[in-house]
């Protein structure tokens, strides 16, 4: 049965993330599948982690507010078809994992995050329970093209489906960021393919 809601210790790591970096003025975002849980999106298992995505200068910056929880160091980590400035920590059970400058390389496609660029104002706003400051989310474009690229089908369809449900909020900027990209033909294809409306045909097909 899938499984909604990001689970009160990932929501106490974000508050805690927020209030010790608020006062930085560097920009970041949450994805991966906490982004996702906290837009409502139905996943098969809670989110036991936090992918916090910013550019390497930010990740810089906020790795030094986040020294007492560190678990190692920040480096250059490429591996397979991911490059990032990467780095980890522990708050309260939660392990965090700060991704600067993300990049995914796959047979006919390069997806880079830009987060002070385009991300961070295409995301969203989620606002904690308790009104303390709000986090930013991964814009679901994001989330869509990164699970193509490394074959989430799961978290793809996920995405797919949440901006399927308010096309007008998150279609131009998957069109924009999209365009931003070196995206292979086929890649294209499938996100036009997947967050288009179901209606007449292919609704009965999905019964």
């Amino acid at each position: 049965m899938p499984i909604e809601g990001a689970g009160e210790h990932i929501l106490n790591a974000l508050s805690a993330i927020a209030a010790a970096t608020g006062d930085c003025g560097e920009k970041w975002v949450v994805g991966g599948s906490a982004g996702l849980a906290l837009r409502g999106a139905r996943l098969a298992s809670a989110p036991r982690d936090l992918d916090i995505y910013a550019d390497a200068a930010a990740a810089t910056a906020l790795h030094e507010r986040l020294a007492g929880w560190a678990m190692d160091d920040q480096k250059w980590d490429e591996t397979g078809r991911y490059r990032s400035l990467l780095s980890h920590y522990r708050y309260r059970g939660v392990t965090i994992e700060l991704v600067g400058d993300f990049e995914i390389r796959v047979p006919g496609s390069r997806y880079a995050t830009e987060v002070d660029a385009f991300l961070y104002a295409h995301g969203d706003d989620w606002i904690p329970p308790d009104g303390k400051p709000s986090v930013r989310l991964m814009p679901l474009g994001h989330e869509l093209i990164f699970n193509l690229l490394r074959e989430r089908q799961d978290r793809a369809l996920e995405a797919a489906r949440l901006i399927r449900d308010e096309p007008e909020a998150h279609l131009p900027a998957l069109e924009r960021l999209a365009a931003r990209q070196s995206l292979s033909d086929g890649v294209i294809s499938e996100l036009r393919r997947l967050t288009a409306a179901v209606t007449g045909r292919e609704a009965d097909d999905e019964r």
